[in-house]
């Protein structure tokens, strides 16, 4: 019985609401439990030693082509360097900001949670922003997806290629690059199908840490959308619902309440995201400025052709969501001035509502440690600049 009736709650926890999201943190071991931040540490640092031989080939030939001023080989290792340097980041980060973002996620559940016990019109308004949550969980479902599986893909699919045109075709690796202590059979049996495997393998791990921690920015964002959308909702509900006057300030003081916890909500968020945003910020830009050196050199080679538009949405994705809560902040406003104010004759009422318009007038900006804001001109900002500093290593 008690079994049916938790299937019977519309609205559930976090994790059962984004159980992509849930999953991957948890795979990723970036999920925030309190209890377990040195065991994840543990294991996070077992997954670096199984990816030894791949870090430590990628650095040694990355050196080597620096040395060697071999410059296409050289951004093409800090292409897929900033992958790995992002990844490394990200789960060092996330374990300095458990309780940050343990405290985000139960905030997160407690609200959803509380939307079960609300009229039609406010669970309307959840699950629009629940559906915002949604797509920006599947986001970043399928960039990690496409953006680890370009240059597997492309291998299998040029060797299955050659293989029925010829029996002495070209192997072609995951990452090409020279392997210290076995260059000259790398490309030999078993060498090189164990090498493959190794490669894909650590692949693989990259996806769960990308999915969970950018996609619960998405889904952040989202929620706090929607937690200003029910205050400027209640507010209108108040004025055209209320009795007498004392219901109506005993409502609007909840709102105010209500107003103060969404604020709380986004310092919460600017103080989990605000380094994550600068990484990506600066890492992306460089990732997007080397795949168009790679396109100038090579021409429209697919591997970096995708690999390039795959980095530009990963930046687009972030800026849009924080632009749509830049947006929202900004409407509150005019959506608090529509209530039917005009009606109620009363000063401490009317001071209330001044007291909320006036703090709401405040932008709900997200940046990078103080240094770049995330919004859409941000985005066009990172083009013009990706843009600049390819045309600067692209001169001669």
């Amino acid at each position: 019985m008690n079994e049916l009736k938790v299937d019977c709650i519309k609205y559930k926890s976090f994790n059962d609401t984004f159980r992509f999201c849930s999953f991957a943190l948890a795979l990723g071991l970036i999920y925030p439990n309190r209890k377990n931040v040195c065991l994840r540490s543990t294991l996070f640092f077992f997954v670096l030693l199984f990816n030894f031989g791949t870090l430590f080939w990628f650095i040694w030939y990355t050196l080597k082509c620096l040395w060697q001023l071999d410059i296409y080989n050289s951004t093409r290792n800090i292409t897929v360097g900033v992958i790995i340097l992002l990844f490394v980041f990200k789960t060092i980060y996330a374990h300095f900001k458990t309780d940050l973002f343990a405290s985000l996620l139960e905030q997160i559940t407690k609200d959803l949670l509380k939307g079960n016990n609300l009229d039609a019109d406010y669970q309307e308004i959840y699950d629009y922003y629940i559906k915002q949550g949604l797509f920006g969980q599947k986001c970043y479902v399928w960039i990690p997806i496409i953006l680890t599986s370009i240059f597997p893909a492309y291998a299998g699919i040029s060797m299955t290629y050659e293989s029925l045109r010829t029996d002495n075709y070209k192997k072609v690796m995951l990452h090409e690059m020279d392997l210290k202590f076995i260059e000259d059979k790398q490309y030999d049996f078993p060498y090189f199908e164990l090498v493959f495997a190794y490669y894909f393998l650590g692949i693989c791990v990259l996806v769960p840490n990308f999915a969970g921690f950018d996609g619960s920015f998405c889904i952040a964002t989202s929620h706090l959308r929607m937690k200003i959308k029910l205050m400027t909702h209640s507010i209108q509900r108040a004025f055209t619902d209320s009795k007498d006057i004392l219901e109506l300030r005993a409502r609007l003081k909840t709102c105010v309440k209500d107003h103060q916890e969404a604020l709380e909500f986004y310092v919460l968020i600017q103080k989990l995201y605000g380094g994550w945003l600068f990484a990506v910020f600066l890492l992306t830009s460089f990732l997007i400025s080397c795949n168009l050196y790679q396109i100038y050199l090579t021409g429209v080679d697919p591997r970096y052709t995708m690999f390039a538009a795959t980095g530009v949405f990963h930046m687009y994705t972030p800026c849009y969501f924080a632009s749509c809560l830049i947006e929202l902040g900004e409407q509150s406003c005019t959506d608090m001035y529509c209530a039917a104010w005009e009606t109620w004759a009363d000063p401490a009422v009317t001071k209330l509502l001044m007291f909320i318009m006036a703090r709401s007038q405040k932008r709900l900006l997200l940046d990078g440690l103080g240094i770049v804001t995330f919004n859409m001109e941000s985005f066009v900002s990172l083009m013009q600049t990706s843009y600049s500093f390819f045309t600067l290593i692209t001169s001669k």
